[in-house]
């Protein structure tokens, strides 16, 4: 199998030749319908992100890539947090999101095209990104909350430069302080625009 072919979820598992009754669709709904579990919900903030930006969703997630999405020349990281958590509490989460400096991630393609993880090189950690853009699913009502409802989410977008200057080595961020730093409180319809007008601004500066 090609592993960054995308695959169509008809593709079936098979024992010794012979087709079994499941296929790759039925692993994706066993594996993935909680969306609302830390795993799930981060893989559907950055395809939420994909399709806003590019709808560039042809290539399968990698997965241990440096950042998450190429657009328009620049590197973009995505964070992903939630009012609402897969357990019950009895009162909403307090939601933060991962901004910590990270080491590098070498990659190489082999003979077939195939990309591979090749190990770190020991620089120096680092944000390796030019921006990042934050993800919240904002509904905390059990009853009404749906994942795929793109009016429940909420985005915010800063520069890296800005958080490296501001924030030094500080490990994760709040929605008060993203604020604090600019960063405006954005929906699904407007990150598209937020995101061109950022990256505009970083090519200026």
């Amino acid at each position: 199998m090609i592993y960054n072919t995308r695959l169509c979820g008809v593709e079936a598992f098979e024992f010794e030749g012979t087709r079994q009754p499941v296929s790759v669709i039925d692993f994706w709904s066993w594996a993935m319908s909680r969306l609302v579990m830390d795993g799930p919900r981060g893989d559907l903030a950055e395809f939420i992100v994909r399709v806003a930006l590019s709808g560039d969703i042809d290539t399968p997630k990698c997965g241990w890539g440096e950042y998450d999405i190429d657009y328009r020349g620049k590197r973009v990281e995505v964070k992903c947090s939630s009012m609402l958590q897969a357990w019950r509490r009895e009162t909403p989460s307090a939601p933060k999101f991962g901004i910590a400096s990270t080491t590098n991630c070498m990659v190489k393609q082999d003979e077939a095209g195939e990309w591979y993880y090749h190990g770190s090189d020991g620089s120096p950690a680092r944000r390796r990104s030019d921006l990042y853009v934050f993800c919240l699913f904002a509904n905390s009502d059990l009853n009404t909350a749906d994942l795929l409802k793109l009016e429940q989410w909420v985005f915010w977008v800063l520069a890296t430069s800005v958080i490296n200057e501001q924030l030094g080595e500080r490990k994760s961020i709040t929605m008060p302080l993203m604020e604090k730093l600019g960063a405006e409180k954005l929906t699904f319809s407007n990150l598209k625009p937020a995101v061109d007008k950022l990256i505009a601004e970083i090519e200026t500066s």
